[in-house]
């Protein structure tokens, strides 16, 4: 059964390439609309780090009109303008879940999850996602830990019956295998930093549907 989240945001729509938006990285809506035509329909939005929310709601807006899905990253009071939140680890141990997914009205709630424990920890009536990584090294996030690899992505997919994304140092040479170990969602962020994020967008859309043949 599908499950209909806030903003018309089902679970159903957790596949494809899954972008992050940084401030730091460019000025976040035309970021995100260039990245819209370039087929892009799940995104993060790392509001932490500067993006206030008239600038998020912009963002979703954006995004809904072209029927995609917009989370927050932590942020729980401004998750309540977009379609859910991506939590780490240390911050969901801080919050009540119970009390998180009765807040957000059935938006989506996704978990960082570095190994098959904190996987198969994940309850599927509170989590609607799990991120695995850092798949490859990445210069995004310098706490992100050592990589994984694809066996320890393909090890995490197997924990969990929750659709997953893989995320760490993924770009158009990379996209393919991350594809093949069975990961719903494949979220970049530096390959995207680039003179042109759409037709960079349009490629990884295009190597990751063929990955899937």
């Amino acid at each position: 059964m599908t499950m209909t989240r806030s903003g018309g945001a089902p679970r159903s729509r957790l596949h494809g390439l899954y972008a992050l938006v940084e401030p730091a990285r460019g000025e976040p809506v035309a970021f995100t609309e260039a990245l819209l035509r370039g087929g892009i329909r799940l995104f993060q939005v790392r509001a932490k780090d500067g993006i206030d929310g008239a600038t998020l709601l912009a963002i979703v807006i954006r995004v809904r009109a072209a029927s995609g899905v917009a989370l927050v990253n932590d942020d729980v009071r401004l998750a309540r303008l977009a379609d859910g939140v991506h939590l780490g680890q240390e911050d969901a141990a801080g919050l009540d879940l119970v009390q998180l997914r009765a807040a957000l009205r059935g938006g989506i709630i996704g978990l960082s999850c570095g190994t098959p424990q904190e996987a198969r920890a994940a309850d599927p009536a509170l989590i609607d996602y799990v991120a695995a990584g850092p798949v490859f090294a990445t210069p995004s996030k310098h706490d992100a830990g050592p990589p994984i690899g694809i066996s320890g992505t393909m090890a995490v997919v197997a924990a969990t019956a929750l659709p997953c994304a893989a995320i760490g140092g993924i770009g158009p040479a990379t996209i393919g295998r991350v594809r093949e170990t069975g990961a719903a969602m494949a979220a970049v962020i530096s390959a995207l930093v680039c003179d042109d994020p759409e037709a960079v967008a349009r490629e990884l859309v295009a190597r990751w549907d063929a990955a899937a043949r």
